[in-house]
């Protein structure tokens, strides 16, 4: 079984403008991705321009619900207070599969993980409660 990243020591991400709101929405406990008011589509990484028409983003509150579109396995200890094996995946926000949010899913044995597995946010903060990593587990629903 995977738990999740708390005492992990986890390196957290440079905070700025672009991408603070990514980092800090799960805070709130919302799930936020950058939506082109064009085309519709989700952006992710955080982006100035739609890569697409170029239009300018807007921050989007999402359901926080996805499904697992591929995943690995880490085994070998990659960075110091990490716990091995922990998962390393791409997962499809509901609101456009298109989409690929690289992250961490957590509460699950490794073995039980499938395609088009539905998942559902979760966060947890870095020591300073600034930073909330928005991984995902299980969706029983």
């Amino acid at each position: 079984m995977t738990d999740g990243a708390a005492g992990w020591g986890r390196p957290g991400p440079a905070l700025t403008e672009l991408n603070r709101t990514y980092w800090t929405s799960g805070a709130e406990g919302l799930f936020r991705l950058q939506r082109c008011p064009e085309c519709e589509r989700l952006i992710h990484p955080p982006a100035l321009r739609c890569q697409r028409d170029h239009a300018s983003p807007e921050w989007a509150t999402l359901s926080g619900r996805g499904v697992v579109e591929s995943w690995t396995v880490n085994r070998h200890p990659f960075y110091p207070g990490f716990p091995d094996p922990y998962v390393i995946a791409f997962v499809n926000p509901i609101e456009d599969v298109r989409t690929r949010v690289l992250t961490n899913l957590v509460n699950i044995d490794p073995d039980d993980i499938a395609p088009g597995m539905p998942v559902r946010v979760r966060f947890e903060s870095d020591d300073e409660n600034v930073v909330f990593f928005p991984l995902f587990a299980p969706d029983d629903r």
